[in-house]
């Protein structure tokens, strides 16, 4: 039996970089950054640095707090509504922004991101196939 999927977007990353990243745009109250984001299937929530929130304007931790374990630790984070635009795509979705300093890298996890789309990687051809989750397939 085979199936067939249609997607909106097609994106060719690096195999040689340490995970897929994703270009990402976050708005909030009329600021917007752009900044790099790994695709983490692993990941619940979608988890950006403390100095991303700051930069568009958020005061970080009057959001909704999240204890989070990782296999290195476990960190805190505060949980905010704003837009994440990924391949052209745009969602109001919310997203947790790292109580201390210095998050090594920021995810797209499964609840705010994986869940509003459609994903599809071909690692051996260093392809990831993205459409809304709405969208007509």
């Amino acid at each position: 039996m085979s199936f067939q999927l249609n997607f909106s977007h097609r994106h060719k990353y690096q195999y040689l970089e340490a995970g897929i990243t994703l270009d990402v745009v976050l708005s909030y109250g009329g600021n917007e950054f752009q900044c790099k984001a790994k695709v983490d299937t692993g990941a619940q929530y979608c988890l950006f640095s403390r100095e991303v929130g700051e930069l568009l304007g958020i005061d970080v931790e009057s959001g909704v707090r999240q204890d989070f374990r990782t296999l290195t630790g476990a960190l805190t984070a505060f949980g905010h509504e704003l837009t994440i635009g990924t391949l052209g795509e745009l969602f109001h979705t919310t997203v947790y922004f790292a109580k201390e300093y210095n998050l090594p890298r920021n995810l797209l996890g499964r609840q705010g991101w994986l869940q509003l789309v459609r994903l599809a990687i071909i690692d051996y051809d260093e392809e990831l196939y993205l459409s809304l989750y709405n969208d007509q397939i």
